[in-house]
């Protein structure tokens, strides 16, 4: 069950406004600020110096380390990890995401320094590299790198491998990673090889083609999240 708890000596060096809802095993550090719209489910963890402004929904899980911004209207899904110094929300460049609620769905991984506008969409299970600013939706398992963000690669979902076709069918691909062999992950055969390499747009288009010719393709959490 969700309670408010805004009086909460618990979160007695951290400034709750009246009117959030933090689950009783979530963690607030202290020097965190907290909107009355926040919404804090089972077992969130805020680290020090986190500020949420506005209308924001943390899922169970969901693990926001030091000195992060986070502006609503956002949605942030379970499990997803967002390192230091990430800003997600802030800058709204086109009229047409001015309005519109920014979701981050379950299992994201965002590197440190990252930035994501508002107003945008990322899928399930997509890794951010660190200094990358978002300014388009992300597809499911996608990984983002660059500023502007371009959609570098999907990533397995397990280790962060490269993706690999191994069976075509018709419209539709089979990929295995490389890495640590994992497989059962399909993909529209027109989506998988005219997206990888554009620069992610809003409202899943994509823009011009940027090489990653002698780019290091490899995810290393100690150095994208730490």
């Amino acid at each position: 069950m969700i309670n408010p708890t805004p009086l909460n000596p618990k979160y007695c060096q951290a400034k709750v406004s009246k009117g959030a809802i933090v689950h009783g095993t979530s963690r607030i550090d202290p020097g965190c600020e907290i909107s009355s719209e926040t919404i804090l489910e089972d077992h969130v963890t805020l680290c020090q110096n986190v500020t949420i402004i506005g209308r924001v929904t943390l899922e169970p899980n969901v693990n926001v380390r030091e000195n992060v911004t986070l502006v609503g209207p956002l949605h942030i899904g379970e499990g997803t990890n967002i390192a230091h110094d990430v800003v997600i929300g802030l800058l709204r460049e086109d009229n047409d995401l001015a309005d519109k609620e920014t979701i981050i769905e379950n299992y994201c991984r965002i590197g440190v320094g990252a930035e994501v506008i508002g107003g945008v969409h990322i899928g399930h299970h997509v890794l951010i590299r660190a200094g990358s600013k978002v300014i388009g939706d992300i597809p499911h398992y996608g990984l983002a790198s660059r500023n502007p963000a371009i959609l570098e690669r999907y990533a397995c979902p397990k280790c962060g491998g490269i993706l690999r076709i191994y069976r075509n069918f018709r419209e539709i691909v089979d990929t295995h990673c490389l890495n640590c062999g994992a497989d059962g992950l399909r993909f529209s055969k027109r989506t998988y090889f005219s997206s990888q390499g554009r620069v992610l747009l809003p409202k899943d288009s994509f823009g011009e083609t940027v090489s990653t010719q002698g780019d290091d393709y490899r995810w290393i959490d100690d150095k994208e999240l730490l």
